[in-house]
């Protein structure tokens, strides 16, 4: 490489673009790599013209408004070099929507990796990837290892869900998005009633096979883009929200009574309607591990808060659903509170 950097023989290449902090990239640092760092997309292709690199990482903002013009800029002068996206939560539904519609050969970029993440950790990506050569690793395999990396930071290892901490950084990400493009967001919280008695009652494996269940209805009540965490035990969350292309036409007169009304009465109306759909299959799903008395044994208990017009942050947001959820305890359980307005079941 012509950087006047010192590289050994069995080190990788890595071009680092777009990262803002300084600090993040000195964590960056590894032994089996020579990392170079490029602060725009322009100084990257004038870098991978002149310099040979094993891999690319992309922070997604430094593409700005023109992402498949950087990155067919970017994949004509890489070479083999893969091209992985450092990207936001909320951006992940687009990323994967590409990734499904391109065949291999015609894909701007080779796989993505969802921050915050620590750099220490997609490091070590890179040092499971590197202890095999291009030709002895199949494309399987490295896909594989990179979605071991991301289950690692992201995802519920029981449920196969997001877990908590890919939902604290995604709220206010997308409750930002909503302000800047007038988007509606919802928020459900729930936990499943009684839980501690089937644990007690037939001990935690089935327990276990309870939330996995629970996991897999809930996710098919929901949209592709919605959002469904597992915060722990047996809580769980939603983000509902509105994509931009289907954000609500307003009138001419958006000040006007009957739009005030429609933006704040119209939003929990599809997310309530999911969820009243996942309260009526768990009352007809048969648990078969529960024994003959499965079938229909689960309830949930439950609370929606709306952004903006229940909350305007993140913190609200989670207060108010779970106040909402801890009425619908009170109140009986088995049921699904607004906030301000109870819904039973």
């Amino acid at each position: 490489m012509n950087l006047n950097r010192h590289q050994e023989p069995d080190t990788s290449a890595v071009l680092i673009v777009g990262l803002e902090s300084p600090e993040s990239f000195a964590d960056f640092q590894d032994n089996s790599f020579s990392f170079v760092r490029r602060n725009t997309i322009a100084e990257a292709i004038v870098t991978l013209r002149n310099n040979p690199f094993d891999k690319v990482v992309v922070a997604l903002p430094s593409l700005k408004n023109h992402f498949e013009p950087s990155l067919k800029a970017l994949r004509q002068v890489a070479g083999q070099a893969q091209i992985i996206l450092l990207a936001q939560m909320l951006e992940e539904p687009l990323l994967i929507e590409h990734l499904n519609r391109n065949r291999a050969s015609l894909r701007l970029f080779d796989d993505y990796l969802i921050s915050p993440m620590r750099f220490e950790e997609i490091a070590k990506a890179f040092r499971q990837a590197a202890a095999s050569t291009e030709e002895q690793m199949s494309e399987s395999e490295k896909d594989r290892r990179i979605e071991e990396l991301e289950k690692l930071v992201i995802q519920d290892d029981l449920t196969g869900l997001k877990n908590r901490r890919y939902l604290y950084h995604f709220l206010p990400q997308i409750l930002a998005l909503a302000e800047r493009e007038q988007l509606r967001v919802t928020f459900l919280l729930f936990d499943i009633d009684d839980f501690k008695h089937y644990n007690d009652a037939y001990g935690h494996a089935v327990g276990d096979n309870v939330l996995r269940q629970t996991a897999r209805m809930i996710q098919r009540c929901c949209r592709s883009h919605d959002v469904v965490a597992r915060l722990g035990g047996d809580e769980f969350a939603v983000v509902f929200w509105d994509l931009p292309a289907e954000k609500p036409e307003l009138s001419d007169n958006p000040s006007s009574e009957h739009d005030r009304r429609s933006a704040k009465l119209d939003h929990p109306r599809e997310p309530l309607f999911m969820a009243e759909r996942f309260c009526t299959e768990l009352q007809q799903a048969a648990f078969e591990y529960l024994g003959p008395k499965g079938k229909g044994a689960l309830t949930i208990s439950g609370g929606l808060a709306t952004y903006p017009a229940d909350a305007k942050t993140a913190e609200e947001l989670l207060e108010k659903a779970d106040m909402a959820m801890l009425e619908a305890k009170r109140s009986g359980k088995n049921r699904i509170y607004l906030v301000g307005q109870p819904n039973s079941e």
